[in-house]
């Protein structure tokens, strides 16, 4: 009898993971708090309703130990973001019982997690990282201008902060921000700290999306490197500071040194996605931030011989890891609504270096909602999500447009 997966949240990571265990005939269970979001339409998945991690995290926790009494046996749980880690942490002795969680233990959890502690335990164990300081206040902050090289990156010190309830619009929907000068820094300074005065201020490594790398791993129960793949990422939404909306499967076998080296210093067990950027200036990756949890573009890794989610799936269940053979592949995985928004806006703002976004989209693709086996979710995308946007936008403007002519008239 083959272990039940529960797969939280039903987005790209979510969806993707369901494809990968459903197409092997892994019964999936995928939750979702959110109505008519495209995975909850996939044909791999059972789908469940569900409070939300972050806003409801008693709520949830009684569902799943609901859940985990209809199983013969413990179930395989596979959190899709940061909430869900924290989540999972906190109610980690009542879930055990119930379900085989997919995640680090806390130490190492709290490393990754932690943006600040990521740069000191980086640095304590000789892995190169950009420059960073922790900002606690306004007064640091005014203290710090003086001494750091622009433009310079702000980030929260741990991601689901920005995006707790409220947070996320304090912070104009921004992950990271790119500040080119004093005058800038303390102005986006002003305006995050309304979310969050604990901030990061962080070197920015020069170069663009593509000098972005990943080293893709998992390291089983005892902290010992099973598989991995390797990554790049050609476009980000927006540029330097967003989600990665192309990337692609690449040969930097250097990067898995640096990456086991560190997650094995914490004892990392699990699915990591550790992302460097190259620094030209001094011939050195330097580490850029670590995900403890499956990530969007995890697909990729199937595409090559490197089904991380498999494996994860596999352990936990325990059954005997296979033999993971790696295959040359040239592949590339798409968000295609990021995609195809980012183009919109291209031509609606007369912007001609859209056709670049092609270019870099050319090849061998998976995209991260359209598949041919499994076609549903791709169309409740577009029905539900794309066009009425599409037609939001296009009404705004129409009316932004009629507003600036009667202005004109009454001149």
């Amino acid at each position: 009898m083959r272990l039940t997966a529960v797969v939280m949240n039903m987005f790209y990571t979510g969806l993707g993971i369901a494809r990968s265990l459903g197409e092997k005939g892994v019964p999936v269970i995928g939750l979702t708090a959110q109505r008519g979001i495209y995975g909850n339409y996939t044909r791999y998945a059972k789908l469940v309703s569900c409070p939300d991690s972050r806003d409801q995290p008693e709520a949830l926790l009684d569902l799943l130990l609901g859940m985990a009494k209809e199983f013969e046996t413990r179930a395989v749980l596979f959190p899709t973001r940061d909430h869900d880690l924290v989540f999972l942490d906190r109610f980690r002795k009542e879930l055990e019982a119930g379900y085989s969680l997919v995640m680090p233990d806390t130490q190492a959890l709290g490393v990754c997690l932690d943006k600040w502690e990521t740069y000191q335990f980086a640095r304590r164990n000789s892995v190169p990282v950009p420059n960073s300081w922790l900002v606690e206040s306004r007064q640091q902050l005014l203290d710090l201008v003086e001494h750091v090289q622009y433009p310079c990156i702000v980030k929260p010190v741990s991601a689901h902060h920005w995006r707790q309830e409220g947070k996320w619009n304090l912070v104009g929907g921004r992950k990271a921000i790119c500040a080119q000068s004093r005058a800038e820094l303390v102005a986006e300074y002003s305006l995050v700290a309304r979310a969050d005065e604990r901030v990061l201020v962080q070197e920015m490594i020069p170069g663009g999306d593509e000098c972005l790398e990943i080293a893709a791993c998992y390291l089983d129960r005892d902290s010992n490197f099973v598989a991995g793949f390797n990554t790049r990422k050609l476009v980000q939404s927006p540029p330097l500071t967003g989600t990665g909306c192309v990337v692609e499967l690449a040969q930097c076998p250097q990067l898995f040194e640096p990456a086991v080296k560190f997650l094995q210093a914490m004892k990392f067990t699990g699915i990591a996605e550790v992302e460097f950027k190259w620094d030209a200036v001094h011939g050195v990756h330097r580490l850029i931030e670590v995900n403890p949890r499956p990530w969007d573009q995890h697909r990729l890794g199937a595409a090559c011989g490197a089904d991380l989610m498999l494996l994860a799936y596999q352990e936990h269940a325990g059954v005997p890891f296979p033999a993971v053979t790696r295959k040359p592949a040239k592949k590339k995985w798409i968000a295609e609504d990021a995609f195809l928004i980012t183009v919109f806006e291209m031509l609606w703002n007369g912007d001609r270096s859209w056709r670049t976004l092609f270019q870099r989209a050319r090849g061998s693709k998976t995209f991260a909602i359209w598949s041919v086996k499994d076609p549903l979710p791709a169309v409740a995308y577009l029905l539900l999500r794309f066009v009425p946007a599409l037609l939001g936008r296009a009404s705004r403007a129409l009316r932004a447009m009629l507003h600036q002519r009667q202005e004109k008239c009454a001149i």
